[in-house]
């Protein structure tokens, strides 16, 4: 069993070929091979649950070019290297909702960090694309724990995010339930917003709790969400492709007032062959944040934010991450 292996706790888990790199369209996840576990063997938890306006969103293992830019933010300099919720009412976590802990604060491996001088912007209103593409999550955890974190849509009904947002063993695993809006601006919700229950993730991170497979992924009911905003597209790149090269972050921090969006971008300086490692300032309740490049006008994920120490870390989208991401995108 690989610890890429989708999962899928309460339900069976579905085996078949994985897709073909650079495929638009379904996918499968990938089987489990015999012998050695398979950290990135795909799982799920709870409930099983028209493209939008996403030409730039289809999925990509080889897009040419490495020479990416940031995101046209009015206010953003690069910086030197150096509401009552639908939720606290199905999900009981409290009207209360802006004093919600980051999900990340109760699984941790270091807190994510704001590098040097903080020059993050606020993104208000957060409806054009990308910015609607990004969610606000609100979690509620078996043991009543409520949090908070950042998703982006990959799919019509999916969403990427941090695997600790989905799963959190000390919580009781997998999440009871998680409100996903997009485009939140503080009170607003442009979107509205949709509750899901059903949940994918992989062996790595809750069999293993290694932070290298920490990603994951909500399946919403409906693809009325993802055909309204539309969604990020994704890519495996190869070492040479990624190092150095300008990407974006933008999600929901902890530490700005509850609701808003914050933007910022810098240079990949370290590339391993699970992550990446960047200068970008980030936040608690970032986590699952998308990590994308800018270029020729589309937009691709290359990487799930998901911790920080300066320099701040994402899961690399590998080939083994880019097929479980088509599998669960065709759910």
């Amino acid at each position: 069993m690989s610890e890429h292996e989708s999962v899928e706790g309460g339900e069976p888990t579905q085996a078949g070929k994985a897709a073909p790199k650079g495929t638009k369209g379904k996918g499968t996840p990938t089987p489990a091979s015999s012998g050695a576990i398979d950290p990135h063997e795909s799982v799920s938890g709870g409930e099983a649950g028209g493209p939008g306006e996403a030409a730039d969103g289809a999925e990509t293992d080889g897009f040419e070019g490495v020479a990416a830019s940031i995101e046209k933010v009015e206010g953003f300099e690069l910086a030197p290297v150096t509401g009552e919720s639908l939720l606290s009412e199905e999900v009981e976590i409290g009207k209360d909702i802006t004093g919600l802990p980051p999900a990340e604060d109760l699984t941790y491996e270091a807190p994510e960090s704001v590098c040097g001088v903080d020059n993050r912007v606020k993104i208000s209103p957060a409806i054009a694309i990308p910015w609607r593409w990004c969610c606000e999550l609100l979690i509620k955890y078996p043991n009543g724990a409520g949090a908070r974190g950042t998703g982006w849509f990959i799919g019509p009904k999916t969403v990427m995010t941090a695997g600790h947002v989905v799963y959190s063993a000390g919580n009781g695993g997998w999440a009871s339930k998680i409100e996903v809006i997009p485009g939140m601006d503080g009170a607003s919700r442009p979107f509205g917003s949709q509750v899901g229950t059903s949940f994918r993730s992989v062996t790595g991170w809750t069999s293993s709790g290694n932070p290298e497979y920490d990603y994951g992924a909500i399946i919403l009911p409906n693809n009325n969400l993802g055909n309204t905003v539309g969604w990020f597209g994704f890519a495996n790149l190869s070492d040479a492709q990624l190092q150095n090269l300008f990407v974006n972050n933008a999600g929901y921090p902890g530490d700005k007032p509850f609701g808003t969006l914050w933007f910022n971008a810098g240079a990949i300086t370290q590339v391993t062959p699970r992550r990446l490692y960047y200068m970008i300032d980030t936040y608690g309740g970032q986590s699952g944040s998308a990590v994308w490049r800018y270029l020729n006008g589309q937009r691709h994920a290359v990487g799930v934010h998901g911790y920080g120490g300066c320099p701040n870390k994402a899961v690399r989208i590998v080939t083994p991450v880019y097929n479980n991401m088509l599998a669960w995108k065709a759910l």
